[in-house]
């Protein structure tokens, strides 16, 4: 299935939704940190869409690039289920929105941190 994403941006609430498979239902969600929301086939290990919350500062450009995040989110699952969100968002087609990445506190403990990707397409906004 390789369908064209759809981009909604929702001006009013600074929320991008973005559809990796229009019309499709998602069987799960996972919560990634406060702002990014992925939505997906369970059974398929496959994406359907982000929901990416306060969307303009997670754009926002530091003196030494994009802004990054920790995926909190990630540590409250199951490792079944983190093993499985982090195969759907280390490739396409997250992973062309979302840039992951870890930051190292230590030998031992390492934090999974995203940055959102310049968009290939100019979001077209609502309300």
């Amino acid at each position: 299935m390789n369908q064209v994403p759809t981009y909604s941006y929702d001006k009013e609430v600074d929320v991008l939704y973005i559809s990796f498979s229009p019309g499709e239902k998602a069987t799960a969600a996972v919560e990634l940190n406060d702002n990014i929301l992925l939505r997906f086939n369970c059974d398929e290990k496959r994406a359907i869409g982000l929901t990416l919350m306060d969307f303009s500062v997670l754009l926002q450009l530091t003196n030494l690039g994009p802004r990054s995040f920790p995926l909190s989110g990630l540590k409250e699952l199951e490792p079944e289920w983190q093993e499985m969100v982090i195969e759907i968002i280390t490739k396409p087609p997250v992973n062309q929105i979302l840039k992951i990445s870890n930051y190292t506190l230590s030998f031992s403990e390492t934090i999974p941190i995203t940055f959102v990707e310049k968009l290939p397409v100019p979001v077209a906004t609502q309300g």
